[in-house]
């Protein structure tokens, strides 16, 4: 059976508290029933957003609610899920993000300078979506950067 990112975070977390090497010990530190926390791990069941915050808090595994929120959720599915990098990465991305931030500023002066959006001015519009979209991400990699290192 493949292993479901619940279940690897756990047992990546047991290599600092061994009373996470298993669900029957596991359950009365993250406060979730084995035979759920079980089900969670198998794929037979869909967590709940209370059984992940406490799964992420005592794996220190902040990207299982991210994970959870683009995946799982039916409010957030179809957001890009984060994937944990190097900080060099992250810097390239976030400075390139900011670079194109000064164009997509300009642009957004030009095309709303009338206060609507004219067919022709569409595109630049979506370009500028794409673009804050982009920093966007690049900001909450950074933040769950930040959160794995201990430094949030």
């Amino acid at each position: 059976m493949e292993e479901n990112i619940y279940r690897k975070a756990r047992k990546n977390a047991a290599s600092k508290n061994s009373l996470l090497n298993n669900c029957e010990s596991a359950q009365d530190i993250v406060y979730i029933e084995r035979t759920k926390l079980l089900a969670i791990e198998s794929g037979d069941k869909i967590p709940g957003p209370d059984d992940v915050v406490s799964m992420a808090k005592v794996y220190e595994a902040p990207e299982l609610c991210n994970y959870y929120c683009t995946n799982q959720c039916p409010i957030g599915k179809g957001k890009p899920t984060l994937i944990y990098e190097d900080l060099n990465e992250i810097s390239v991305r976030l400075m390139t993000s900011l670079h194109m931030l000064q164009k997509a500023n300009d642009t957004i002066y030009r095309i709303l300078e009338d206060g609507k959006i004219d067919d022709y001015e569409k595109m630049d519009f979506l370009n500028v979506i794409e673009t804050l979209k982009k920093l966007s991400y690049s900001a909450d990699s950074l933040e769950l950067w930040g959160k794995k290192n201990g430094l949030i």
